[in-house]
């Protein structure tokens, strides 16, 4: 089924905005694919734009995700006007989603909708309003529903650093443990973002922002950096054979390796080490505010979930 061509504009002027703030692609495709399924439906359910105006949009989608359903392709008018036997032909199918998965779709089409209406408010009331109510169509997402990334105790950090000899790997798990960075973050990292006077790392967190602060064991960090600058043909510290920075995904899959090669446990991720240092500093501060900005979180009750007080959890 081809996309109405208002919808597809927006949707592409989303999208483009969304690699424009620095979005990694992973999310990108995510958004993506959250949004043609919306589309989708939306166009096989109203025959409209979504600049129509319908009642509770919102709500009926939400129903359709969480319970399923099938979409049938429609039937052209002659063979209606010719009074052909009706033929099902089924479009699309929907498998009912779990309250996190449905949460993270309406999320997605909230986002969308807010893109659309300060991209519209200037010069047209077609999304005045945002039909995602989160008092309307929240989910309470239960703990049950929700699988938490483990943090990376400090036994299996200690054999994971002195386990790895190459710089280069070194020097991710170091940025990863000690900064805290994200992964998207992490593949990102150049030479010129690191200031040995000041003792200070330039980041590029969510959303663009360039955030500068005094990453802990900054010595260490940085006599990698230099090791690794006398033979670099880019400014990225993490590049391919093309000399173009590290995709999220090639950077993910040598975490994982590292992680296995030293036989941590199979659920630890990238995002383990960032736990790990939130916990670390935590416990060395005792100020929670600290290590929210240190994280460059919003809100603080995010970074509370991030500590793990437990003995063999932190150094």
């Amino acid at each position: 089924m081809k996309m109405n061509k208002k919808n597809q504009g927006w949707l592409n002027q989303y999208l483009e905005n969304c690699s424009k703030q620095n979005k990694s692609i992973h999310t990108i495709k995510n958004y993506k694919s959250d949004l043609d399924k919306y589309l989708l439906w939306y166009e096989f359910t109203f025959n409209s734009p979504i600049s129509a105006k319908k009642k509770d949009i919102i709500g009926l989608y939400k129903s359709f995700l969480l319970n399923g359903g099938l979409l049938y392709k429609k039937e052209s008018f002659l063979r209606r006007l010719l009074r052909f036997r009706p033929k099902k032909v089924i479009l699309f199918e929907q498998s009912p989603l779990s309250n996190n998965s449905t949460k993270r779709h309406l999320s997605s089409i909230k986002n969308f909708y807010e893109f659309l209406k300060q991209t519209h408010e200037d010069h047209s009331n077609l999304f005045l309003i945002n039909p995602v109510k989160e008092k309307i169509h929240g989910i309470k997402v239960k703990d049950t529903d929700i699988t938490h990334t483990p943090i990376l105790p400090y036994e299996q950090w200690r054999i994971l650093i002195e386990s790895t000899y190459r710089t280069r790997e070194r020097l991710i798990l170091q940025l990863l443990y000690w900064g805290g960075l994200r992964l998207s973050e992490l593949t990102q990292l150049k030479f010129s973002n690191f200031d040995s006077q000041r003792k200070t790392m330039k980041v590029i967190r969510k959303g663009g922002y360039i955030h500068e602060f005094h990453p802990q064991r900054f010595d260490e960090i940085m006599k990698d950096i230099t090791f690794l600058m006398r033979d670099a043909k880019s400014d990225f510290i993490f590049t391919n054979y093309l000399g173009n920075c590290l995709s999220t995904r090639s950077m993910y899959n040598l975490i994982k390796k590292l992680l296995k090669v030293n036989c941590c446990d199979e659920d630890l991720g990238p995002h383990s080490f960032r736990k790990a240092c939130a916990t670390n500093l935590y416990k060395k501060t005792k100020d929670l505010l600290l290590v929210r900005d240190y994280l460059n979180h919003h809100d603080a009750k995010v970074t509370q979930t991030y500590i793990d007080i437990e003995p063999t959890k932190v150094q």
